[in-house]
């Protein structure tokens, strides 16, 4: 039978031959053995990382960045029905622009007209009809734009493409139209 030594040092003692410290008050007979947390211990590290998960998320603002990829989006459908707007324009015996998105897609430039994320078309402004289109007579400056739903200035912003300008930006409600 083996029999543990006892060494005190204030209120803690460790046992030969155990390897573990056992806490013990000096003047209580029973002396409990310190192996785990304590459920006090546990509570508090549960608190403090929920308070940091809380902070991270605060801090990354879901509905923020969510708005940013749904702008990201809309950019992107713009930027795509732009360089189809052009091929259109472009297209042998054309040299007008359609008078409706939805032509694109009946005559094949694309396979289906992307919608915003609201599910709704973006909306296309058509100038005055070219004379020297083919008939149909088709509009010669046309501007495609969608509500953005982050805008970087104040107000009510569009992501807005012109065929006059060729290039696509944010600009204010009202600045984006067909000459």
């Amino acid at each position: 039978m083996q029999t543990a030594h006892f060494k005190v040092h204030s209120s803690e003692f460790r046992v030969w031959g155990v390897g573990r410290t056992v806490k013990c008050q000096l003047s209580v007979v029973n002396c409990r053995k310190s192996f785990g947390f304590t459920l006090i211990e546990l509570l508090i590290v549960i608190a403090i990382l929920g308070i940091l998960a809380a902070a991270v998320l605060v801090a990354i603002n879901p509905g923020k960045r969510t708005r940013q990829a749904q702008d990201a989006k809309r950019k992107n459908d713009i930027g795509a029905l732009a360089t189809e707007l052009q091929a259109f324009y472009t297209a042998p015996g054309l040299g007008c622009y359609p008078t409706a998105l939805t032509t694109l897609q009946t005559q094949g430039f694309v396979k289906q007209l992307p919608k915003d994320v609201t599910g709704n078309q973006y909306s296309y402004v058509t100038g005055a009809a070219g004379a020297g289109c083919a008939a149909p007579a088709g509009p010669t400056e046309v501007g495609l734009y969608a509500t953005m739903g982050d805008p970087t200035g104040t107000g009510t912003r569009i992501w807005c493409w012109t065929s006059t300008g060729g290039t696509a930006q944010e600009v204010t409600n009202t600045l984006c139209t067909a000459p």
